[in-house]
């Protein structure tokens, strides 16, 4: 019987070493799952602040652009009122009646020239050449 004491007590002292080594891993299993929880709540915390910042940065992203259109609808009310302006009573200094982008510079007219052996081959000039022509000489 005695074998049979020695046993159970062999038994026993090893179910109690097990227990204190389950103690000790619960207890290291409570500390990190209270350390995740606090790292969720911390990145919980965080996300509602970037979230709030993100809304911030978006309304003021949006007022920008709606200022910006409100802006653009100015401006383009500005610019249909001067185009559509009434004609000014005579003795009025008359401006430019041509818009800047209709107008080519000399650059592009010496381009489209002919060079004078071309001339001399017999090829002539079409109407709308002559007239860059004039135009280059009446501007230079």
């Amino acid at each position: 019987m005695s074998q049979y004491a020695e046993k159970t007590q062999k038994q026993f002292a090893e179910l109690e070493s097990i227990n204190e080594r389950m103690k000790k891993l619960t207890a290291s299993m409570d500390t990190i799952v209270k350390t995740l929880q606090e790292g969720h709540a911390g990145l919980s915390k965080a996300s509602e602040e970037t979230n709030k910042r993100l809304n911030i940065v978006f309304e003021e992203q949006h007022n920008s652009r709606r200022e910006r259109y409100f802006l653009d609808q100015d401006i383009n009310k500005l610019f249909s009122v001067y185009h559509n302006r009434k004609p000014q009573p005579q003795g009025h200094v008359m401006e430019n009646p041509y818009h800047p982008d209709d107008i080519k510079p000399d650059s592009m007219l010496v381009n489209k020239a002919r060079s004078p052996s071309q001339y001399q081959n017999g090829n002539r000039m079409s109407y709308s050449e002559t007239l860059e022509l004039e135009n280059m000489i009446i501007w230079n």
